[in-house]
């Protein structure tokens, strides 16, 4: 049976989307074993599996290969088809096959690696006529042609179990991606913000220059009155059109995601204030300058416009959420002053100063 995504709980995707970052940063082989084995520890559903698990991983030495087998055959290889789910009994079943070819191989090697020590002493012998030593040469030959023929019959069974698991690796990506889009206007959506904003504020402060993030906040002003005149599709459009926008001058520093309804946010690292106000006001001057038209219709939309609100990482002073707030605040400034124009945290300061 083929391993299929969709018979997947949400468990086991969030796990394997896990396990294909792990292995690229720990450079784990991607074997069916080792994803078996990894994709256990992280279930947890055995906990002294999970301990011993725990034990290795802190060693020096780490994980490997050959500790995956041991793992294996320690804690799973008797385990009965008990799981409670289609994916789970599938992976059973493919590692299990996997390992059944493996052993054979193995006992047929030490076989055949007896026999032909059994040859050596045979060889050894001062007494030995031409007629055997003729014998024992094409025995030999039949042996290292049949150790030829497992090993390449092992080699294509382990192929096949490899090409199982990179297509449910692509699968994976895939569904991973899918995840993380907003459906309606297919930029990263409000789990992709919060990981990115995780990962990046991370590496700002590993850079030494935190500031170097920058966050817009922008939404389209007045964004009600298209749902309310036009109807939900119409607004749906508008969102559309504002998301292209953005993505078609996308700067390649910058990540762009959906932050709820009409509000979305652009994540700019290795940038500055000035270069976010620049990006910001380029994005609010060619939204303000279309002329978007219903299908049905040649009557104009109307003027469309967006506010925008930028702040800059202050480093570990400050969490996600104040972040995100002084970024907010700015931009409910440039509404509150009325809208369509680009507020930064300097406007922010400059107006508590002043009350």
């Amino acid at each position: 049976m083929l391993l299929d995504i969709n018979d997947a709980p949400e468990k086991s995707i969030r796990i394997f989307g896990q396990l294909i970052d792990i292995f690229e940063e720990q450079s784990i082989n991607p074997t069916p074993l080792n994803y078996f084995i990894w994709y256990e520890y992280y279930k947890g559903d055995n906990p002294k599996f999970r301990q011993e698990m725990d034990k290795i991983l802190s060693d020096p030495f780490g994980y490997n290969d050959r500790l995956g087998r041991r793992l294996y055959d320690e804690y799973f290889a008797d385990d009965d088809d008990s799981a409670d789910n289609e994916f789970d009994k599938a992976l059973k079943r493919l590692i299990s096959l996997v390992i059944k070819k493996m052993n054979i191989w193995s006992d047929k090697l030490a076989q055949q690696s007896e026999e032909l020590d059994k040859f050596a002493t045979s060889l050894n012998d001062p007494n030995i006529d031409a007629a055997t030593l003729k014998e024992l040469t094409h025995t030999v030959q039949s042996t290292v042609t049949s150790m030829q023929e497992s090993s390449a019959d092992l080699q294509k069974e382990l192929m096949s179990s490899n090409e199982e698991i990179t297509r449910l690796r692509k699968q994976l990506i895939e569904a991973r991606a899918q995840v993380m889009l907003d459906e309606l206007t297919e930029v990263g959506n409000r789990k992709a913000f919060n990981i990115a904003m995780a990962e990046m504020m991370d590496s700002a402060q590993a850079s030494g220059n935190p500031e170097s993030l920058v966050l817009i906040m922008t939404d389209i002003d007045h964004f009600k009155r298209f749902n309310d005149n036009f109807g939900h599709l119409v607004g749906d459009s508008v969102l559309r059109y504002f998301a292209n926008t953005m993505k078609k001058s996308k700067l390649e520093n910058e990540t762009i995601c959906r932050y709820g309804g009409e509000e979305f946010a652009v994540i700019l690292s290795d940038s500055d204030l000035e270069s976010a106000m620049e990006r910001a006001e380029s994005i609010r001057h060619n939204i303000e300058t279309a002329k978007l038209k219903r299908k049905d219709s040649t009557k104009e939309l109307g003027l469309i416009t967006a506010s925008f609100g930028i702040a800059t990482y202050k480093g570990l002073e400050e969490t996600v959420d104040e972040f995100i707030k002084r970024a907010d605040d700015a931009l409910y400034l440039a509404k509150e002053q009325g809208r369509n124009q680009v507020k930064t945290e300097l406007d922010l300061e400059a107006q508590q100063a002043a009350e």
